[in-house]
C-alpha cells in the first residue's frame, strides 16, 4: 500500500468509527498488542484481530506506538509473571504440550514476556477500555472537528493529485 493510501486510512479512521466503544476498544486492543514482542504469532494474530473487528484501528496503532516505547517499564512487570507462569510445575505438562503442537511455538509462549504481557493486559483490559472509551468521549467533543477541519486534512482533500489517486483507484 502506497503512503497517500495510507494517510488517507488514517485520517479516515480518525474521523470514522468514533464511537467511545471502539475508540475504547481501540486502545485496550493497542495496549495489549504493545506488550507484546512483536515477532511472534501471537501479537501478530492480536494484530489481525484489530483490523478484523469494528475498532478505531488508528487509536489503536497509536497506542500500540507508545506501549511499545514504554515497553522496557512493562517489563519489570510481565518478565517475572511470565517467568513464574512457565516454571510452574502444576503448568510444567501443558508448556510440554504446547511446545510439541507443530505451530505454536511459534506464538512466543516460551518467552516469559509473552504469557506475563498475556495476564497483565488480561487483568488491565477492562480498566484500560473504560479509559480509552472516556478518551473518546473527550476526543469527540474537542478534537474530531479539529481534525476534520485541519490544514492537513483540508488539503489533502483539496489536492487534485488525492482527488486523480482515489478515482483512479476505484
Amino acid at each position: 500500500m502506497n503512503p497517500i493510501a495510507l494517510l488517507r486510512q488514517f485520517i479516515q479512521g480518525l474521523t470514522s468509527d468514533t464511537d467511545p466503544k471502539q475508540i475504547g476498544a481501540g486502545i485496550a486492543l493497542g495496549f495489549l498488542i504493545g506488550l507484546m514482542p512483536k515477532a511472534t504469532l501471537t501479537a501478530q494474530l492480536l494484530i489481525v484481530l484489530m483490523m478484523a473487528t469494528r475498532v478505531n484501528i488508528p487509536m489503536g496503532l497509536i497506542t500500540v506506538l507508545a506501549v511499545s516505547l514504554l515497553n522496557p517499564l512493562f517489563d519489570r512487570v510481565t518478565d517475572p509473571v511470565g517467568y513464574a507462569l512457565l516454571t510452574s510445575e502444576a503448568l510444567r505438562p501443558l508448556w510440554t504440550k504446547l511446545y510439541n503442537i507443530p505451530v505454536v511455538p511459534w506464538t512466543g509462549f516460551n518467552n516469559t514476556v509473552v504469557p506475563g504481557g498475556l495476564v497483565l493486559g488480561a487483568v488491565l483490559l477492562a480498566p484500560v477500555y473504560l479509559a480509552g472509551k472516556r478518551f473518546g468521549v473527550f476526543y469527540n467533543e474537542r478534537f474530531r472537528d479539529k481534525v476534520m477541519n485541519s490544514r492537513l486534512v483540508k488539503g489533502l482533500k483539496a489536492s487534485w493529485l488525492f482527488d486523480w489517486y482515489f478515482k483512479a483507484a476505484v
